[in-house]
């Protein structure tokens, strides 16, 4: 009986990983301390939810595949 498949969990958090990162990353400070308007910043947001969630299962799966490869199955 082959063991179980943890490609669907890894890929499920590398997405939920990746968009947390997302927010942090695009809705930091800025260096210069400008202030930055709100419609700005949310398009920033939704333009790059696009690449950051779907790249984050993919990182996701691919983890979620080796470590089904490395684990003993039962």
């Amino acid at each position: 009986m082959p063991g179980r498949n943890l490609t669907k969990p890894f890929s499920i958090a590398g997405f939920v990983l990746a968009e947390v990162y997302m927010l942090f990353t695009v809705l930091a400070p800025l260096k210069s301390g400008v202030p930055v308007p709100a419609d700005y910043q949310v398009w920033r947001v939704l333009c790059a939810a696009i690449f950051f969630g779907p790249l984050g299962a993919l990182v996701g799966m691919g983890v979620g595949l080796l470590v089904g490869a490395i684990l003993p199955k039962r």
